[in-house]
C-alpha cells in the first residue's frame, strides 16, 4: 500500500483565519540543535503549525527554526501559550513571547491553564485575582497585528460557560487533552457549537505510559490500524482530525515526524469504536501524572489550588463531565 498524501486539512477559526489539521506540538529532546533540526525538518516536510509555550523553554529555538526553514513566516500558524505567574499582566507575557520567539508576531496567544499564579508563583485559588475572566479581559486588548487570535487551553464546559458569559471576544481555539482514554465526547461538541476551534493535545498518549500502551499496542486499535494499513499512532491522529479538531503529536523522530502528517480516512463504523474504546478499557487523564504541576493544600492534593470540581473535569461524585 502507498503511503497516504500529506495532510493538508486546515480548520477555519472564528476570526477567519485557518489552523492546519496538523502540527508540530512540544519536541521531545532537550537538545537545541537537535530541536531546531526537528523544526526545519518538519517545516520542510510540510508542516505549517508550530505549537509551543513560555513554559516548555523553546521558544527561542522554535522562532530561529522557523526563519531558518525556507519556509515563509506567513504560511506557517505559531501557537504559544503563557504560564500563570503572568496572568495579572498578559501584555508584558505577549512581549516575552514575541522577544523569545524573535518574530513579528503569533498567531494564536493562548492562556496556559485557568488557574493564575502571584508573580513569584504562589498558587491562586479560583476566586482570586485575576480570575480567568479578569486575564481573558486582559487578553482581548492584545488582538492586533503582533497578536491575530486569543484562546485558551484546559478549559472545559464549566470553565467556558462562565468565560463566555463575560468575554467580548470568543476564543478562537481551545486546546485541551483529547485521546482514546479521554475522548472529550461532550466537550469537543460544545466548543464546536460555539465556534471554538478544538486543538487536542497527548492524541498519542503523551507522557503516560498507561495511555501510550493501550492507544499504540491495544488489539481494539492494532487491529483497525492493520485493516487500514497504517500504524496505530496514524489511526489515533486520523481519529481525532476526522472528528474536526487538530493534533499536535510531539517527536524529535524524522520518520515519525513524516509519519504523523499523513493520515487515513476512517469508516464511521471505526470511528465509533475508537469513541467507545473508554468504556471497555478506562478513562484516564494525562493530566493526573503531571506531579509538577500538583500541590497539596488544605490537606489535598490540588492542581495549583483547583481541584477536579473546579475545572468541571468531574462532579462531586467524581462523574468525568467532559
Amino acid at each position: 500500500m502507498t503511503a497516504p498524501p500529506i495532510c493538508t486539512k486546515a480548520f477555519k477559526l472564528n476570526n477567519g483565519t485557518y489552523m492546519p489539521a496538523v502540527g508540530l506540538g512540544r519536541l521531545g529532546t532537550s537538545d537545541a540543535k537537535a530541536l531546531e533540526e526537528s523544526i526545519v525538518h518538519a517545516l520542510q516536510t510540510g508542516y505549517r503549525l508550530i505549537d509551543t509555550a513560555q513554559y516548555y523553554g523553546i521558544e527561542s529555538v522554535v522562532g530561529r527554526a522557523i526563519r531558518n526553514s525556507g519556509v515563509p513566516r506567513s504560511a506557517i500558524t505559531v501557537v504559544t501559550k503563557f504560564w500563570g505567574n503572568l496572568h495579572h499582566d498578559v501584555a508584558a507575557a505577549l512581549a516575552i513571547s514575541l522577544r523569545e520567539l524573535d518574530l513579528d508576531y503569533v498567531d494564536v496567544f493562548l492562556m496556559h491553564w485557568p488557574w493564575a499564579m502571584t508573580p513569584d508563583g504562589k498558587p491562586l485559588r479560583i476566586h482570586e485575582s485575576p480570575t480567568f475572566v479578569e486575564t481573558w479581559r486582559q487578553m482581548e486588548k492584545l488582538v492586533g497585528e503582533t497578536c491575530r487570535g486569543i484562546g485558551v487551553c484546559n478549559f472545559t464546559q464549566k470553565t467556558l460557560g462562565v468565560l463566555l458569559e463575560h468575554a467580548t471576544i470568543v476564543p478562537v481555539v481551545n486546546q485541551v487533552e483529547l485521546h482514546a482514554l479521554n475522548p472529550c465526547l461532550r466537550l469537543v461538541p460544545y466548543c464546536q457549537e460555539r465556534g471554538i476551534h478544538v486543538m487536542g493535545w497527548g492524541t498519542l498518549g503523551g507522557d503516560s505510559q498507561v495511555a501510550k500502551g493501550h492507544i499504540l499496542t491495544d488489539k481494539r486499535f492494532t487491529s483497525i490500524a492493520q485493516k487500514y494499513g497504517c500504524s496505530p499512532g496514524t489511526l489515533s491522529l486520523s481519529w481525532a482530525v476526522q472528528r474536526g479538531t487538530t493534533v499536535i503529536p510531539k517527536s524529535s523522530s524524522a520518520t515519525r515526524i513524516a509519519q504523523n502528517i499523513r493520515l487515513v480516512t476512517l469508516e464511521e463504523d471505526d470511528m465509533a469504536k475508537i469513541n467507545s474504546a473508554h468504556r471497555e478499557i478506562e478513562l484516564h487523564r494525562i493530566c493526573n501524572i503531571h506531579h509538577l504541576l500538583w500541590i497539596k493544600l488544605d490537606g489535598r492534593r490540588t492542581l495549583q489550588g483547583w481541584t477536579e470540581v473546579d475545572f468541571g473535569w468531574e462532579d462531586e461524585q467524581g462523574n468525568w463531565l467532559t
